[in-house]
């Protein structure tokens, strides 16, 4: 058995990525990713950070971050970006 990596566009990925967010139990409204990039075969995606007024992080902000940590986790290794 193989374990090949899928080709992806970038916004194709993009709109798998913001389908699943939901479905982690931590979910808060407003995550969304708005970008994607890979590097070394590491996909990374970015998003809405929550930051204060000041550009400070706020509570969310670390939320937000461990939830687009998870998506490069859970799909680094399915997906390779084609563009």
């Amino acid at each position: 058995m193989t374990n090949e990596k899928q080709t992806i566009t970038s916004a194709d990925l993009i709109v798998v990525a913001n389908a699943q967010l939901p479905e982690h139990e931590d979910f808060i409204e407003g995550v969304k990713v708005e970008s994607v990039a890979e590097q070394h075969g590491v996909i990374t995606f970015k998003g809405e950070s929550f930051l204060d007024g000041n550009g400070l992080p706020t509570a969310k902000s670390m939320i937000a971050f461990n939830l687009y940590k998870w998506l490069c986790h859970h799909l680094s290794s399915k997906y390779t970006l084609v563009d």
